[in-house]
């Protein structure tokens, strides 16, 4: 069996680790616009090992989160890859916030996760100076990885496999005849493609099915910041998220062996498009700003709250307003920003064009020879090994 994975980020490369598995026979050719491993959206994930506290609990990130974070733990420690098992807490500043935690509690218990509400001594312990709060939310079974090992380490386990890496744009797939048009040239002889080309799947997705075509991807440019000195980072510091957006505000983050970073911000890409081109381009720009001055002015999926909440002329001093709120000696912290390659992530963020509203779950739509897979955001990095398995299982339905 002949197939093609388009796309070399976390989800291609988990996809090609289960199809080996499942079929010795395999021959798989991984394609991807710029290197193997991608050096798009999945290098630059937070590497936070998310829990599914927040997600549906019919949705598809919701049964693939929990299954998925048991399978990537046992890769992370099978390869003896580093994971800090430092745990979460959401931190309330409102009365809003709240009402929310409590939403939010409801949700994980439905999901099955591992949470806990607990008063402001408890939270001491698990993070000393924390501000002062009636309850958090705790949940202990998140944890931290290194995204770059994990995605190097799949890749070395091809090596003795009858693996092939095209460095290529592909600009076209066709399920019908089983071909793919790439800026160098036509690939065939597919028994059958994946298209998990991240950002880029949606158009390919569009122009191949001719199904989605009410969707369009908003580029979001997620800045982080480094802490360089205050108190010792023990756990992840999350504010209560509102429920309808699909960013979790800015949070601390440590990490398995560097500084602990803060953010993101979250912002559309308008001024640094540039700066993002091998992930975003150009095209239908236009669309784009109509569909988000559309949504800031109907406020759609409470978007013109968040627009308020992030857009700043000064970065730092939005990191810090939100950083020091999570600490009773505030004037202890101390904040960096770079904007180098391991401080920013990029997030390709769905919207439906019609109703004006965020896409908030993984679409995998088969068509033909083809599966597509759209709007794997997060959790997509937690959930891989499991959306890995339950792509194969959709490419062997009839």
């Amino acid at each position: 069996m002949k197939v093609a994975v388009v796309g070399a980020g976390i989800i291609g490369l988990t996809l090609s680790r289960a199809l080996l598995n499942r079929y010795t026979d395999c021959e798989i050719d991984i394609i991807d616009k710029f290197s193997v491993p991608s050096t798009g959206t999945s290098i630059r994930n937070s590497g936070v090992l998310h829990a599914g506290l927040y997600y549906r609990p019919d949705s598809l990130k919701a049964k693939l989160c929990k299954k998925g974070t048991l399978l990537l733990e046992d890769f992370i420690f099978t390869h003896s890859l580093p994971l800090l098992d430092c745990g979460k807490l959401l931190v309330p500043h409102c009365d809003r916030d709240y009402t929310n935690l409590k939403d939010i509690k409801m949700k994980a218990d439905a999901n099955g996760c591992t949470t806990e509400l607990i008063n402001h001594s408890s939270a001491q312990r698990i993070q000393p100076g924390l501000v002062g709060r009636d309850v958090f939310l705790w949940s202990p079974k998140t944890k931290v990885f290194s995204p770059s090992h994990i995605l190097r380490t799949l890749v070395s386990g091809f090596n003795q496999h009858n693996v092939n890496y095209i460095i290529d744009e592909v600009l076209k797939i066709d399920s019908e005849n089983k071909k793919i048009f790439c800026k160098r040239g036509i690939l065939s002889g597919y028994d059958f493609i994946f298209n998990v080309a991240g950002p880029g799947s949606l158009n390919l997705y569009q122009n191949d099915a001719g199904r989605g075509l009410h969707l369009m991807l908003l580029p979001i440019l997620g800045q982080y910041a480094i802490l360089k000195n205050g108190p010792e980072i023990l756990t992840n510091i999350y504010p209560v998220p509102d429920p309808e957006l699909p960013f979790l505000g800015v949070h601390i983050t440590p990490r398995p062996s560097n500084k602990p970073i803060i953010g993101p911000n979250a912002i559309p890409i308008l001024k640094t498009y540039l700066q993002t081109k091998e992930i975003f381009e150009f095209r239908d720009l236009a669309s784009r700003l109509g569909v988000m001055t559309s949504m800031y002015i109907a406020n759609k999926s409470n978007f013109r709250v968040h627009a308020h909440s992030e857009f700043t002329l000064s970065t730092t001093r939005k990191f810090v307003a939100n950083t020091v709120r999570y600490f009773q000696r505030p004037e202890l912290l101390s904040i960096n920003i770079s904007l180098d390659d391991t401080t920013y992530g990029i997030r390709p963020q769905l919207v439906d064009a019609n109703s004006l509203s965020f896409f908030d779950d993984f679409i995998c739509d088969k068509c033909y020879s083809t599966l597509h897979v759209v709007n794997a955001v997060s959790p997509a990095f937690t959930s891989s090994f499991a959306l890995a398995e339950y792509l194969l299982d959709r490419m062997e339905l009839t």
